[in-house]
């Protein structure tokens, strides 16, 4: 092994300890315990949730509006292009 791969060896090993040791800092400092932290995890999940099928809903919603207003719009479209063909070749 030569002195650079040792080096680089070294920098791993410190980054690791870094790690570790940043890790159970954070652990010991926590203000809530695991428990409470899965709770809210799991409420903000639920609500998320919620959130997403009413906008879900808002967008089927508007979609099908959307979808009649078109259907509509191409009825109309094809009555007056249908009186505008008939002007043409009557011209």
């Amino acid at each position: 092994m030569n002195r650079r791969d040792r080096r680089n060896l070294r920098g791993l090993g410190w980054l690791t300890a870094g790690i570790g040791i940043g890790t159970l800092a954070a652990l010991l400092s926590a203000p809530y315990t695991g428990e409470e932290v899965r709770f809210a995890l799991r409420r903000g999940y639920h609500r998320a949730a919620k959130r997403v099928g009413r906008h879900t809903e808002d967008l089927r919603e508007r979609a099908e509006d959307l979808m009649e207003h078109a259907q509509h719009f191409g009825e109309d479209l094809g009555k007056h292009g249908k009186k505008l063909l008939r002007r043409y070749r009557a011209a």
